[in-house]
């Protein structure tokens, strides 16, 4: 196991080293041998942070090497250390932006293959252990009906018990990576919301916003009323409610009363163009919107008097179709909701901002949805989604593929929490889970690599609470609670996580019990009514052809 760490210490630090150097030389420029441009350029060499820590890096390589090679062979030290080039290509092509051709990504892959021909051997040497063989005989006595000896297939289970423990490494350490591009991609976010920040709060376009109801949400009157406060030269509100006996409506017509010289309109329409009724509900109201520029908004949000001046200001750019913004959530009234805004602030966040390092924002969040009246119609407006049960989703979906940019705003809302029983809170993250699973299946099933709490206790059993498996459980909660509090208490400011970030291991094992279940059946709950997701994420109630 001790050459297995040093290895890995080996080509992760080296790795990182090589491409943090490489941004500190492009940082520091052309190197001139004439000796006064020489010198100027060690002097910003000394300097450049990334330099020196990619020294630093490289360093940490260097002598885990020289350890390797004190009592390892170096045709096995020397050809394993090409692992390199595959994280260090995927360093180049997601921390550098270099455009890797598909020439190099054939050379990258061939180069694994061949370290994994040359390594096996040793690999298999290290793994099946005194230690393992015992355990397997194990496990065969305690499923075996009788205290029989181990049969003839007896390294059958040796070689199960040694599988099913490499897949559990292989996804601990998967979750430790991922933790670690979720911190970078954290960074890349706070980087850039500096410069939103930088685009300033001139910008004020009349804005139209829409607001669907269904039931009165905990404390919808403020809820409401914060976007009635808004620093914002002209801006138009309208609420949309299915029929006048909604809770909401009594709500909406005091809000009228209380800011006569706010633009404040109700529509009621029982009219429906799918199953989805809160797109129904947005396409009676778009008919009334009198701007260009609309802002779809989920009931529960609760936002500063900022808000509209921070959203809009991405607009100015002429490529950005839609923006978008992450939420915490506020106003706990249970543990089941409680638990429910933890994961929202250490697992949801932490996924958005990962998902626009690697790829961009390809979505959309119901907290707000920005746009403009002919981009939405472009796309195919309310009636392209009237189906779906993500519809927000979609519509960022459907904007980024027509070419347009979706921005994560600086800004982060308030979700209001409603008075939730552990079961309603299940209830609601297993539809999400089955509607998400169904309409991307592969991405899904990739999830397994994210859950590190859950993967690195199950690894400590297997491993049989040996101090590997402890060490092992250590590093992965150290870093997971890391994550946590940058992205959920620094980045989204997030108070209550902070109090509560002892909890974010237990709300990770709900988390990956939701995942597991979901993988059962293909019916949801929502609204009251029981829904089948077809393929594709697309809804029908049962029963109905």
């Amino acid at each position: 196991m001790k050459t297995f760490l040093l290895l890995a210490t080996l080509i992760l630090a080296g790795s990182i080293g090589e491409v943090l150097s490489t941004k500190g030389m492009k940082e520091v420029g052309d190197v001139s041998f004439r000796w006064r441009a020489l010198i100027s350029s060690i002097a910003r060499a000394i300097r450049n942070r990334y330099l020196i820590a990619g020294v630093c890096f490289m360093a940490v390589s260097f002598f885990s090497f020289l350890g390797l090679l004190s009592y390892a062979d170096l045709s096995f030290v020397l050809p394993m250390t090409a692992v390199s080039y595959v994280v260090s290509t995927l360093g180049a092509r997601f921390f550098l932006r270099e455009q890797i051709t598909s020439e190099r990504w054939l050379g990258t892959i061939l180069v694994a293959a061949g370290v994994a021909l040359v390594s096996l051997p040793r690999v298999l040497e290290e793994a099946v252990s005194v230690s393992t063989i015992r355990y397997g005989h194990r496990l065969f006595e305690a499923l075996s009906p009788s205290n029989s000896a181990l049969p003839a297939n007896g390294p059958v289970i040796v070689w199960l018990v040694f599988g099913g423990r490499l897949m559990l490494l292989i996804c601990v350490i998967a979750a430790i990576v991922y933790y670690g591009i979720a911190l970078w991609a954290g960074w890349l976010w706070f980087r850039d919301r500096r410069r939103q920040r930088a685009l300033g709060l001139a910008y004020t376009p009349p804005v139209t916003i829409l607001i669907p109801v269904r039931g009165a949400d905990p404390g919808a009157y403020e809820n409401f009323a914060s976007f009635c406060w808004q620093d914002y030269p002209g801006y138009q509100i309208i609420f949309g409610a299915r029929d006048e006996d909604d809770p909401a409506v009594a709500v909406i017509r005091q809000l009228k009363t209380d800011f006569p010289d706010r633009h404040l309109e109700l529509v009621i329409s029982p009219v429906e163009i799918g199953y989805n009724a809160k797109v129904s509900n947005l396409q009676n109201m778009f008919a009334q919107a009198a701007h260009d520029l609309l802002i779809i908004v989920d009931s529960d949000i609760r936002v500063g008097p900022d808000y509209l001046r921070r959203v809009v200001a991405p607009m100015q750019a002429a490529r950005v179709g839609m923006v978008t913004c992450l939420y915490r959530g506020a106003g706990a009234p249970s543990w089941a909701a409680l638990l429910e805004n933890i994961g929202i602030s250490s697992t949801f966040a932490s996924e958005v901002v990962t998902a626009r390092a690697l790829e961009g924002i390809k979505f959309a969040l119901g907290s707000t949805i920005l746009t403009r009246r002919e981009l939405l119609e472009r796309i195919g407006g309310f009636r392209a989604v009237a189906d779906y049960l993500a519809d927000d989703f979609l519509l960022g979906n459907f904007m980024a593929a027509a070419g347009y940019q979706v921005i994560l705003s600086d800004y982060v809302v308030e979700h209001i929490s409603g008075p939730d029983t552990l079961a309603s809170m299940l209830r609601h993250q297993l539809r999400w889970g089955r509607s998400t699973r169904i309409s991307r299946p592969k991405g899904y099933a990739g999830l397994i690599l994210t859950y590190g709490t859950a993967t690195a206790l199950m690894s400590l059993v297997a491993l049989q609470f040996s101090g590997f498996g402890w060490a092992l459980l250590g590093v992965t909660l150290a870093v997971r609670l890391l994550v946590a509090w940058v992205l959920g208490v620094i980045g989204l400011g997030d108070r209550m996580l902070a109090r509560y970030l002892w909890l974010v291991p237990l709300r990770d094992l709900i988390g990956f019990g939701i995942w597991m279940a979901s993988f059962v059946g293909d019916k949801i709950q929502w609204r009251g009514t029981t829904f089948q997701v077809l393929p594709g994420g697309k809804i029908k109630p049962v029963g109905e052809s």
